[in-house]
C-alpha cells in the first residue's frame, strides 16, 4: 500500500524542478520541465506541473490512482502576486485536497537555512531578496518583476547589455566598441529590423539568455562587460543590506546565476554569504508535509 506523497515543486522564470517523495523523505524522482514563473506563464503553469507529476509518478512505477495520495508544497516565481497565486490554489484544489503554495522565495530560504531564520538572496532570470524572522514572519525585498525590477539579475544583465549596444549602434554611447557589444550584434542582429523583431518578442526569460554572453566577456576582462557584471553585484548588495544593514544575518546567495557572479560582489557580500545547507526543493518538502507555517510576508522597514 502506498501511504502518503509529496510533490514539490520549484518553479522559476525558466525552469521548473518536479520532485516526488514518499513519507520517509525518499526521492522517488525530479524532473526539470519549463518555466512556470506566474507573471509570465500563469496560464500553463499548473498543467506543467501536474504533466511532470504524472510522469514522476509513471517512471516510479506506480499506478495513476495513487494520485490520490499526493500532497502538494509548490515554491513558484510570482507567487508575490497574491491573485495569481489565489488563481493556481484553485486550479489545484480542482484535483487536489492538499496543496501549499508559496513563492520560491520562500522555499529557497528554507532549504537554504534548513527551516530556521536567515536571508537569501536568488540571482537568476529575475532576482530578490528575502529573509525568515524567528517569529517566522518574512521580509520581501524587490520581486517587482521585469522590467521595472529585478536588478542584478540575468534579465536586469541583459537589458543593459542590449541598451548599451543599441545606442553603440545609434552612436550615441560614450564608452568604447568592445567584443561583448560585438557578439550581441553578430547574435541578435546585425541589422536594425533583426534587432527590432528580436525586441518586440522579448521578455524577462529572452534577456536573461543575453547574460551568459555578458559573464563570458567580463571573465575575459571586457571593458564594457566587466562594468554591466560589477554593476550587476552592487545591485546584489544593496538587496542583501536591505534585509539586514547589520550584516549579521546568516545569508546564502543561491540561483543559476549566484556562482558566476560572486567574482564581482563585493568584497564585504563575498565574506558575508554562506554556502546554503539545502536546496529549493528541500524547502518545498518541508512545506509539503507541513513542517514548517504557511508564508507570511510582512511590508516595512526591519
Amino acid at each position: 500500500m502506498v501511504g502518503k506523497l509529496f510533490c514539490c515543486v520549484d518553479g522559476g522564470g525558466t525552469k521548473t524542478k518536479v520532485a516526488l517523495y514518499n513519507e520517509e523523505d525518499h526521492l522517488l524522482g525530479i524532473t526539470k520541465t519549463g518555466p512556470t514563473n506566474l507573471t509570465l506563464y500563469a496560464d500553463d503553469a499548473w498543467n506543467i506541473i501536474t504533466k511532470a507529476l504524472y510522469g514522476l509518478i509513471s517512471n516510479a512505477s506506480m499506478e495513476a490512482s495513487v494520485i490520490s495520495n499526493v500532497h502538494f508544497g509548490i515554491g513558484i516565481a510570482g507567487a508575490n502576486n497574491l491573485d495569481q497565486r489565489k488563481n493556481l490554489i484553485e486550479k489545484c484544489l480542482l484535483d487536489f485536497k492538499e496543496v501549499r503554495v508559496a513563492t520560491d522565495s520562500y522555499i529557497a530560504a528554507l532549504g537554504a537555512h534548513g527551516g530556521h531564520p536567515g536571508g537569501i538572496v536568488i540571482v537568476g532570470t529575475g532576482s530578490v531578496g528575502y529573509r525568515i524572522n524567528n517569529d517566522s514572519e518574512s521580509k520581501l525585498v524587490g520581486g517587482w518583476g521585469f522590467p521595472a525590477g529585478d536588478h542584478g539579475s540575468g534579465a536586469w544583465i541583459g537589458k543593459t547589455a542590449i541598451i548599451q549596444t543599441l545606442r553603440l549602434i545609434d552612436g550615441c554611447y560614450a564608452g568604447n566598441k568592445t567584443k561583448m557589444h560585438q557578439a550581441i550584434i553578430t547574435h541578435y542582429g546585425p541589422t536594425r529590423n533583426d534587432f527590432m523583431k528580436w525586441l518586440f518578442k522579448a521578455n524577462a526569460t529572452s534577456y536573461s539568455e543575453i547574460a551568459p554572453i555578458v559573464l563570458e566577456y567580463a571573465n575575459k576582462q571586457d571593458e564594457a562587460a566587466l562594468s554591466i557584471a560589477l554593476a550587476a553585484g552592487i545591485e546584489i548588495e544593496t538587496l542583501a543590506l536591505a534585509l539586514d544593514c547589520s550584516r549579521k544575518m546568516p545569508l546564502s546567495l543561491i540561483g543559476g546565476l549566484a556562482t558566476p557572479l560572486l567574482p564581482y560582489l563585493p568584497v564585504l557580500l563575498r565574506d558575508w554569504v554562506q554556502d546554503p545547507i539545502g536546496d529549493p526543493i528541500s524547502g518545498a518538502l518541508m512545506l509539503a508535509k507541513e513542517l514548517v507555517p504557511n508564508e507570511n510576508i510582512y511590508i516595512g522597514a526591519s
